[in-house]
């Protein structure tokens, strides 16, 4: 598979997270939930864009990493701040 084809599947897949998040604001899923599942999406979508577009698949371990890391704590930190502070 060519690498414009895997390219545009992952611009694709992104496209349709993006949808999903955009419905899950609109339904009527409790506000605990729909936070959940709209960061699970978030983490996704950055790890695609970090390993497909930005290219730290192999050739920057660390940087990678690092990047990873981000994407696990960074939506970790909004969901229990979000928490705390909603109440």
């Amino acid at each position: 598979m060519s690498a414009e084809t895997v390219a545009t599947r992952i611009w694709l897949l992104l496209v349709g997270l993006t949808l999903l998040s955009a419905a899950l604001a609109d339904g009527g899923v409790p506000g605990a939930l729909t936070a959940l599942i709209a960061l699970g999406v978030a983490g996704v979508k950055g790890a695609l864009v970090i390993r497909h577009f930005m290219e730290l698949d192999g050739r920057f371990p660390r940087l990678r990493q690092l990047m990873n890391g981000y994407i696990v704590l960074v939506p970790a930190l909004l969901f229990v701040l979000g928490s705390v502070f909603a109440q």
